[in-house]
C-alpha cells in the first residue's frame, strides 16, 4: 500500500525540484514532481513505501530511473547522466541498500564498446 503523505513529504523537502537535474515544473495548479521508489514496490522487488526509498524526480528522470537508464553510484554520481549528481537534503535519509538493489537489479549497463542507443543502421 502506498502512503501518499510520504511522497508529499519527500517532494516538499526538495520544493518539487528533481534530485538529479534540479528542474522544477510549474503548472497552473502548482509545482509538479514525481515520487520515485528506488526499490520498486510490489512483486518481484517488494520495496518498502518509506521515505528512505523515495526520490523526488522530474517526469523525464523518473522514467529513465525506473527503466534502468539512470542509476545512482555509491558516491551519488549518476550513471547515464554524465556530470549530474543526486542531491540529498539534510533532512532526507536515503537507504543506500535500496540504491545498491536498484543498481544490481534494474540498471541497464551498456556493453563495452557499444555506442548510441538507436536502432542499427
Amino acid at each position: 500500500m502506498r502512503d501518499p503523505a510520504r511522497a508529499r513529504r519527500v517532494k516538499a523537502l526538495y520544493e518539487n525540484r528533481c534530485q538529479t537535474c534540479g528542474t522544477r515544473l510549474v503548472c497552473p495548479a502548482g509545482p509538479y514532481s514525481e515520487a520515485a521508489h528506488i526499490r520498486p514496490l510490489g512483486i518481484p522487488h517488494n520495496g518498502p513505501d518509506t521515505e528512505d526509498n523515495i526520490l523526488c524526480l522530474c517526469p523525464n528522470h523518473h522514467v529513465l530511473f525506473d527503466n534502468g537508464a539512470v542509476f545512482v553510484a555509491d558516491d551519488l554520481s549518476l550513471n547515464g547522466a554524465p556530470g549530474e549528481r543526486l542531491t540529498v537534503h539534510r533532512g532526507h535519509r536515503i537507504d543506500r541498500r535500496h540504491l545498491a538493489y536498484h543498481r544490481d537489479h534494474l540498471a541497464v549497463i551498456p556493453e563495452a564498446g557499444v555506442v548510441g542507443n538507436g536502432p542499427p543502421s
